[in-house]
C-alpha cells in the first residue's frame, strides 16, 4: 500500500483515480493508506483505526461488472468463441486440443510401456506384493 494522497504533501505528476477523489471526499484526513484493485478496477482505503471503504474508479456501468456471475461470464465467452470475435482463432483452439491429444497419447502408451516393461522384467512375487494391501 502506498502513502494516501492527501498525505504525501508533495505534488504528483500522475493523476489520480476517480475512486481516490471519492474516497478523500468521504473521509479526508482519516485515511492512512490507498491502494488500487486492478481486477475489479476499485480503489481501497485504509482508515485510522482499521476500518477499510472502496470506491469504483469508473462513474459508469458499475451494476453489469459487479453483478456478473462466473455462468454469465462463461456464456458470454463461449458465445465470443463461437462468433470467433477473441484473440485465439477457432483454428488455432483446434490445433491445441489436437496436440493435447496426441501428447496425452503419448504419455499414456509410455507409462503403459513403463509399466509393462517393470511387469516383465521384474520380481513377479516382488510386484504383486507391491499391488496387493500391504495390511494397513
Amino acid at each position: 500500500m502506498r502513502e494516501a494522497p492527501a498525505r504525501q504533501g508533495l505534488v504528483s505528476a500522475k493523476a489520480m483515480h476517480v475512486g481516490e477523489d471519492i474516497l478523500l471526499a468521504r473521509h479526508g484526513d482519516r485515511i492512512t493508506e490507498l491502494r488500487q484493485n486492478r481486477k475489479h478496477d476499485i480503489t481501497i482505503a485504509r482508515l485510522q483505526g482499521g476500518a477499510t471503504d472502496w470506491a469504483a474508479n469508473r462513474l459508469v456501468d458499475m451494476t453489469p461488472r459487479i453483478t456478473d456471475s462466473p455462468a454469465a461470464r462463461f456464456g458470454r465467452l463461449s458465445d465470443d468463441f463461437r462468433s470467433d470475435k477473441l484473440g485465439i482463432k477457432r483454428d488455432e483452439a483446434r490445433f491445441l486440443a489436437k496436440v493435447g491429444a496426441v501428447w496425452g497419447g503419448v504419455v499414456v502408451a509410455l507409462s503403459g510401456g513403463i509399466l509393462w516393461m517393470a511387469y516383465h522384467s521384474g520380481n513377479t512375487e516382488m510386484m504383486q506384493a507391491l499391488m496387493t494391501n500391504p495390511g494397513y
